[in-house]
């Protein structure tokens, strides 16, 4: 290289955008080496790119050699033979290791001279810093790389070169497959002439342009692109850089014009430090997230931060970082307003002696909602904004698998519109569809909150009810939504009531799969039309007839008290130690002149799924205390009175005030009145009830724990309750002569009454040896068909004038 040569190397140095932080001015320095010394001169600018030290004077090759960096040094030697074996220019890159510790990139480019004989006589040439240079190139190959535009090379004439990925996520096109085709070839037809104008432009000279044109995807279907396009200097090729949807970009001149696009790019970019130093932004950045590029150089890449990623997530990022030199993915963070924001980012690690991070990021906020918007138009149905068939499947697998772990049972209920087609027809489309919006809103107000309904085609509905206990639950849910459909509703003027037809199925009973569960109920929905409409039908013939039993029990409970259905029947309690009358139990009795007798096990559970039990249990109330206050009056002894309260009718806000009134009402004394609660009634508001006692109890009222042992028993509770008598539940009395558990426990019972100072009275006692056992164990007081059966009011009186006249 000759002077003139070197000043060409200075001039375009100079070339060099210099406002721009990535591309720094070369330094250069001269060299000479002669052949017959072996001496190497180094210009003093030269020694001080390269940091020599006195003492390393004068130089040789190998001293120049022992700075390098290992893996450059082979380069470099091999470059330093050529030179002094044969007349020629060589030019070598390499890195070398300064006095100051830092590592700085040069570039060696070198003549060497022979005499007439051939012989190389000397070399001289020239030595660049080309640190910056490096730095550019690993930033544009950074940039190049990132998915967030179509980036292309290509030939003046078309002819592809180099693409990016962002090809085949945008446009469907693998590089391998872009390879074999040139640009015009994607071009839309129409976009043909202009886009060959264009392109002829840059072949004639223009070296920027800007224009859009369409470019067919590899499913034949066509993006509308916005291309910022340019011709490299002295190069023969087109750079270009492609936007969907018009998004604008700066064009870029070959590796000169990266800092440009760094500039004018539509996604931010941020570049920092090893440390995660902010060093610069672009105005996308600012743009994007509110802060400027002021505030943001010197700021910790934390600024951005949002909070919903945890330490492991920034640990992984990091650690692909490391390894793989970029990561790439979706990532929220917050903008200097507080909103956070999602974003698709990708960050490249930058070699060099600056070294540091490169981060492209997109504002997908948008992205995301549309995808939010498409997912819901994938499992929702978009007039009633019910679930889909889809979604409403796999809620319904879901919840088989959930009944399988817990053992539980599980129904599905198909339900059909009756006569749909005719309101359709008649009324037309838009009232029909007004129909089936209204019907969506009912079942969702109907339903409990864990309960899932969807909408799988037409004017059937699917709904999955968790949790289902007994076959009764999903009876009464049959039954709230059949009322509440036919509930009149206005369509096009009128009034319209219209009725449904639910088959249901029970897992595991009718299916241990969602397909077979929901064949199994669309069967019985047929079942039900077939019925006569506006009804129920389980899959099960023997479920269909036990809730239709249910059903007329139901309606004639509602009756029952108005037509003096029931009766109270009284079974004695003894004290066997004397053999005298504690007290009578009230048992209630129904009977049905269609049904006939009815069982309590059957009407008081129904009573309370309905909430008829708090007037029965009120009417139970008043009607035993009438009794009592007549019996009392001719001179009849029973000792008290045991009435059962149900949970719900205790709950009440005024069952104190309505003891209190009935006791008035009846003269009924307070003391001859026992209130037996089960366990149960203590689950929920346990203080509230407990104060509620106590009022009771300032009355003269007694209580009695009824069940004892079967329910919810906390002794911190019991012994702050005015309790007066537990009593052992039947279930421990059945077996007590052969099962050792039954005994165990009816004696801890005994020991625990004695401990607090309460009777225990045993309860189902039918056989002697019964008895006995319980005697064994300490227990005195009874109550059984042993002694005494249920009794009517009459049958009891005889029983008490006779303990009267034995008395007497």
């Amino acid at each position: 290289m000759n002077s003139d040569e070197a000043v060409a190397v200075v001039s375009t140095t100079h070339l060099l955008p210099q406002s721009e932080a990535v591309f720094l001015e070369a330094g250069i320095g001269t060299w000479r080496w002669d052949a017959t010394s072996g001496a190497f001169q180094l210009s003093d600018d030269g020694i001080e790119m390269l940091q020599v030290r006195d003492d390393e004077l004068p130089l040789s090759i190998d001293t120049i050699i022992t700075q390098i960096l290992n893996e450059d040094a082979a380069e470099f030697q091999a470059a330093m033979s050529e030179l002094v074996s044969a007349p020629g220019l060589i030019k070598v890159d390499f890195r070398a290791l300064l006095e100051d510790g830092g590592i700085r990139w040069y570039r060696a480019i070198g003549q060497s001279y022979a005499s007439a004989d051939a012989t190389v006589t000397h070399a001289a040439g020239v030595l660049l810093d080309v640190t910056s240079q490096r730095s550019a190139e690993q930033y544009y190959d950074a940039f190049f790389q990132q998915p967030n535009g179509l980036h292309l090379v290509a030939s003046i004439d078309g002819e592809i070169r180099l693409t990016n990925s962002a090809w085949q996520l945008v446009l469907g096109y693998t590089e391998a497959e872009l390879r074999a085709k040139k640009i015009l070839d994607l071009v839309h037809p129409q976009d043909l002439e202009v886009t060959f104008k264009e392109m002829g432009k840059l072949s004639k000279g223009m070296n920027v342009l800007y224009f859009e044109n369409r470019v067919r995807h590899k499913d034949g279907s066509y993006r509308v692109i916005a291309w910022s396009a340019a011709t490299a200097e002295r190069e023969s090729v087109i750079c270009a850089l492609g936007q969907d949807i018009s998004q604008e970009h700066a064009a870029r001149r070959g590796l000169f014009q990266a800092a440009a696009v760094f500039k004018n790019s539509g996604e931010g970019i941020l570049i920092s430090d090893t440390d995660g130093r902010i060093r610069d932004v672009n105005v996308a950045f600012s743009r994007i997230t509110g802060y400027s590029r002021e505030e943001a150089i010197g700021q910790s890449t934390n600024l951005l931060r949002s909070g919903r990623h945890d330490a492991d997530f920034y640990a992984d990022m990091w650690r692909t970082m490391q390894k793989d030199g970029v990561w790439r993915g979706e990532i929220w963070n917050r903008r200097k307003s507080g909103t956070v924001f999602p974003e698709l980012l990708t960050i490249s690690k930058i070699d060099g002696p600056d070294g540091g991070y490169m981060a492209i990021f997109t504002d997908i906020s948008q992205l995301k909602e549309t995808e939010e918007q498409l997912q819901k138009l994938a499992h929702y149905d978009p007039l009633t904004n019910l679930p889909n068939r889809f979604l409403i499947n796999e809620r319904l697998e879901h919840g088989v698998r959930r009944a399988q772990r817990r053992s539980d049972r599980l129904a599905v209920f198909f339900l059909d519109i009756d006569g749909f087609k005719n309101i359709n027809d008649s009324l037309g489309h838009l009232a029909g569809d007004r129909l089936l919006r209204a019907t969506a809103d009912r079942l969702r107000n109907v339903l409990r909150d864990d309960d899932s309904v969807g909408r799988i085609g037409g004017d059937e509905f699917l709904m999955v009810l968790d949790d289902i206990r007994t076959y009764d639950d999903a009876t009464t849910i049959a039954e709230k939504i059949i009322g509440v459909l036919r509930k009149p509703m206005i369509l096009e003027g009128r009034s319209i009531s219209v009725s449904a037809s639910i088959g249901i199925s029970i897992y595991p009973d009718d299916g241990q799969t969602a397909e077979t569960l929901m064949s199994n109920a669309d069967a019985a929905m047929y079942n039900a039309k077939d019925q006569g409409r506006d009804t129920f039908r389980f899959y099960s013939e023997h479920l269909t007839r036990q809730a239709f039993q249910n059903v007329l029990i139901d309606s004639a409970l509602r009756e029952a008290i108005a037509r003096k259905e029931f009766r109270l029947a009284f079974q004695p309690q003894v004290n066997t130690e004397d053999q005298s009358l504690l007290g009578l139990e009230v048992l209630l009795r129904w009977h049905h002149p269609p049904l006939g007798t009815v069982s309590p096990t059957q009407f008081i559970p129904q009573a309370e799924r309905t909430g008829l039990i708090r007037d029965i249990g009120h009417w139970v109330l008043e009607q035993s205390c009438k009794q009592g206050s007549q019996w009392i009056a001719d001179g009849l002894q029973f000792g008290h009175l045991a009435v059962n309260v149900s949970a719900p009718q205790f709950r009440e806000e005024d069952f104190v005030d309505r003891v209190h009134q009935v006791l008035a009402d009846t003269g009924f004394p307070p003391e001859k009145l026992e209130l037996e609660l089960t366990e149960s009634v203590l689950v929920r508001d346990t203080e509230r009830l407990i104060e509620s006692m106590h009022k009771l109890r300032a009355l003269g009222v007694m209580f009695a724990i009824d069940d004892f042992g079967t329910g919810y028993s906390s002794l911190s509770y019991l012994k702050r309750m005015p309790i007066d008598r537990l009593k052992l539940d039947k279930s421990f009395v059945d077996h007590i002569t052969s099962d050792d558990s039954d005994r165990s426990i009816a004696g801890a019972v005994l020991a625990l009454g004695e401990a607090m100072g309460l009777p225990v009275i045993a309860e189902g006692i039918e056989h002697e040896e019964q008895a006995r056992v319980l005697q064994s164990l300490g227990c005195k007081q009874f109550q059984g068909y042993l002694y005494g059966m249920p009794m009517y009011g009459p049958r009891v009186e005889v029983l008490l004038r006779a303990h009267k006249e034995g008395d007497n």
